[in-house]
């Protein structure tokens, strides 16, 4: 029976043989993994940068705050798909944007999680700024990427666990190290995208395909395996799916190679795939039903993102119309040039990029490895199956927005398989070092403390002076968006070329800029204050003050050049409803218009 030390002896023989030896390491690598999330907390996190990431944040403070799953970022398509919708039911066409505005692009289980994490903290730190915008962070951005950390966390501790368990307790540890030590990984989490909790969802789904395996074998000569628990394990394993794919859509395609992980290998497959689809389907149905209600689309708007970036729809056009969008005779072949010419550039850029360590690198070396046991073979086949399915994915659903922040976005998929990567890329390392003679034990634990400070290099390295400052310059000024919003009722209706920061820092209503002020074919400022709502207030960002008048010449009048006529020329169109300019938005290209002098 274990009793306490008595006495210096006892205490120094557990420190170096007992349980306390334990307990010193985990509350030494506690202790560390605080150290450096406060450094970089302090240090090297920014504001948002990603319009995902707000878009997210305030749908769920609408949440949280009794709104229901509604938005405050207006897309200008979702409000045709609302209007098509409506005349196709037979319901009321007008007035639409004078209700609360469903959401059809965001799956609903992220926005409900910050949702319940909303509700559990102070209301300041779901909406208020601290008092220096340039040297801290927005409180509610530092609340969610705690709370990502945790998933960060969470998911070290599967990789260590299952790297135990498949692999050995070195292969576990040090797999798990490099998972918790990837700089990569610490951006997601302060990005406020669900990244990290969807690696969390592929290491369960991972676990319960190899326990399924495992199921499969005859507990002894002439004995059939069991049904039940095969079943048990497939059901949750669809369930996995299903959150998973409410939680990002593409995250859905992993449905395949897991399906075929299922038939080809488990001897209950004729029970288990079914059961496995009709636990995915119990899941996703009630979602993708509400979305076709409202609609008429199983995805909302989310679906548009495979045309987004072609010849027809460049950059973000898409979401911005207004009236039908247009159709193009060779719109396939303009898709089938956007995946080559995306394809291309992840090649060459993000696939040597991917997971953001050195471990890419070793798991691809380590594919040249047999394996002896099966479910470890086909687990990494499912790697690789997944792997190829997100690349064709992330090819077809990048967009314009894709390339602001490349490397951690909403279109970043391949990203998800990290801490299976991680864990054959550590077991190929170890490979390796079962035939090597190091000479003492001492220099083969430095040995390994070495490659991991080299796979860790870019966190470590962050955290470093000097510091680098959060703000985002120069488009996301929280502290001018918060200002100008505290103009206009959280009644009324404002319109800006980044509603998703106005939404998220300013908490208003707000309408994504239609392509032009005025035009002949109703895709326009003016045919929505005019004829659907009135617009209170016009804020144009720098990402308008700065873009290329790319259509200067054209018969439409377009944002770049209202925004020099309304700074440089101080003129505004004729027939312009927003005639009073607020001088103190005019930092750094800022521009603020209403429909009075609020101020």
């Amino acid at each position: 029976m274990n009793r306490a030390p008595r006495g210096a002896q006892d205490l120094v023989h557990a420190l170096e043989m007992g349980s306390a030896r334990i307990w010193v390491r985990r509350w030494l690598v506690a202790m560390v993994t605080v150290v450096v999330a406060a450094l970089y907390l302090l240090r090297e996190a920014k504001n948002f940068s990603n319009p995902e990431a707000m878009d997210l944040g305030q749908l769920g403070r609408n949440i949280a705050a009794g709104r229901g799953y509604t938005t405050r970022l207006v897309r200008p398509l979702s409000f045709h798909l609302l209007q098509e919708r409506a005349k196709e039911t037979g319901d009321t066409v007008s007035g639409i944007l004078h209700k609360p505005h469903p959401d059809l692009q965001n799956p609903p289980v992220y926005p409900a999680m910050l949702a319940g994490l909303f509700r559990l903290v102070p209301p300041q730190f779901s909406i208020a700024l601290p008092s220096d915008p340039f040297r801290q962070r927005p409180w509610p951005e530092t609340v969610v990427t705690l709370f990502n950390l945790g998933w960060l966390g969470l998911g070290s501790w599967l990789v260590w666990r299952l790297g135990r368990r498949w692999f050995d307790w070195e292969v576990g540890l040090m797999a798990a190290a490099a998972y918790g030590g990837t700089e990569l990984l610490w951006r997601m989490c302060s990005n406020g995208l669900p990244g990290p909790f969807l690696m969390v969802l592929v290491l369960v789904l991972a676990d319960l395909l190899v326990r399924l395996d495992d199921s499969g074998t005859p507990l002894s000569p002439g004995v059939p395996p069991p049904v039940v628990r095969p079943l048990r394990l497939a059901f949750a394993a669809g369930i996995v799916v299903g959150l998973g794919f409410l939680t990002r859509y593409a995250f859905g395609l992993v449905l395949v190679p897991a399906l075929a992980w299922i038939l080809a290998t488990h001897v209950r497959r004729w029970l288990a795939a079914p059961v496995f689809l009709l636990a995915f389907v119990l899941v996703a149905s009630p979602w993708l039903a509400r979305n076709y209600q409202l609609s008429g689309r199983l995805l909302g708007t989310a679906g548009s993102a495979v045309f987004a970036g072609t010849e027809t729809f460049p950059e973000a056009w898409l979401e911005r119309h207004l009236r039908k969008p247009p159709e193009s005779p060779n719109l396939l072949t303009e898709i089938r040039v956007k995946f080559s010419s995306n394809a291309a550039d992840l090649l060459r850029n993000a696939v040597p990029k991917l997971t953001g360590n050195w471990l890419f690198f070793l798991f691809m070396a380590g594919l040249l490895l047999p394996f002896r046991t099966d479910r470890l073979r086909r687990l990494r086949w499912f790697t690789l199956a997944a792997l190829a399915i997100f690349f064709v994915a992330e090819a077809f659903t990048r967009t314009y927005w894709s390339t602001l922040v490349p490397e951690a976005n909403e279109t970043c998929h391949m990203v998800l398989l990290t801490p299976l990567i991680f864990l054959f890329g550590t077991s190929f390392v170890f490979s390796l070092l079962g035939s090597t003679e190091f000479g003492h034990p001492v220099i083969r634990g430095l040995f390994l403390g070495g490659a991991w400070m080299v796979f860790s290099l870019p966190l470590l390295t962050s955290i470093l002076p000097p510091r680098s400052f959060p703000m985002v310059l120069p488009a996301y000024r929280p502290d001018i968006i918060q200002e100008v919003c505290g103009y206009v009722r959280k009644d009324e209706l404002m319109a800006s070329d980044i509603p998703w920061a106005v939404s998220w820092y300013g908490d208003r209503e707000c309408i994504w800029l239609p392509h032009a002020v005025r035009s002949q074919n109703g895709e326009d400022f003016l045919s929505v204050t005019d004829f659907e709502r009135p617009i209170a207030a016009l804020y144009l960002s720098p990402f308008t003050s700065e873009e290329p008048l790319r259509r200067v010449g054209t018969g439409e009048f377009v944002w770049g050049r209202f925004y020099l006529d309304a700074v440089v020329n101080r003129n505004l169109p004729r027939g312009f409803p927003l005639l009073d300019a607020y001088q103190g938005s005019a930092e750094r290209g800022h521009l603020f218009l209403a429909d009075r002098k609020r101020w």
